[in-house]
């Protein structure tokens, strides 16, 4: 589903109805980014605030922004209503099950391979690392990194950790 930035706010007070359809999006921006206020994509005609303010409290991560095909990290896991799992990346809307684990969709882009490579550099030799850590310092998008990550696992070049390491890579 694709992810409709509607219009971007200094305040909630400017969002009024404009949030009409699963997938519809209001960035609050004031100086910098402050919410998306996102209605729900499973159809339930809930309204989610994403606080995307650090100094607010629990935050997430906006890739992109108002001119941009945005991301968030990590993924929105609603815990009351309707309990939807979803990520937000490159302005689309991927629902998840519990089980569903991220396979990497970049395979026939270009742009996938010049990132596995970059990945693969910065690895560091023989120690585990979230691979967040990753993204953060090659300023790219986490879930973008994962399938990277993971097309390395394929490749023989990476191993992917297991229960306390989970979401943590190594070289081979």
């Amino acid at each position: 589903m694709k992810l409709q930035l509607k219009s971007v706010v200094e305040s909630r007070a400017e969002v009024g109805s404009q949030l009409t359809d699963p997938g519809d999006t209001i960035l609050i921006w004031r100086h910098h980014p402050r919410w998306l206020l996102l209605k729900c994509p499973c159809g339930c005609n809930d309204v989610i605030p994403i606080n995307l303010d650090r100094r607010a409290g629990k935050s997430w991560r906006l890739y992109g922004g108002k001119d941009k095909r945005i991301s968030l990290f990590p993924s929105v896991w609603r815990d009351t209503g309707c309990l939807s799992h979803f990520i937000v990346r490159n302005g689309q809307i991927e629902m998840l099950s519990e089980r569903e684990q991220f396979t990497y969709r970049w395979l026939q882009k270009p742009s996938f391979n010049l990132l596995a490579n970059r990945v693969k550099r910065a690895w560091p030799h023989d120690d585990w690392v979230q691979y967040v850590e990753i993204a953060d310092e090659l300023d790219e998008v986490p879930w973008d990194v994962l399938d990277a990550c993971r097309y390395l696992v394929k490749n023989g070049i990476l191993i992917e950790g297991e229960g306390v390491l989970r979401s943590a890579f190594r070289r081979r």
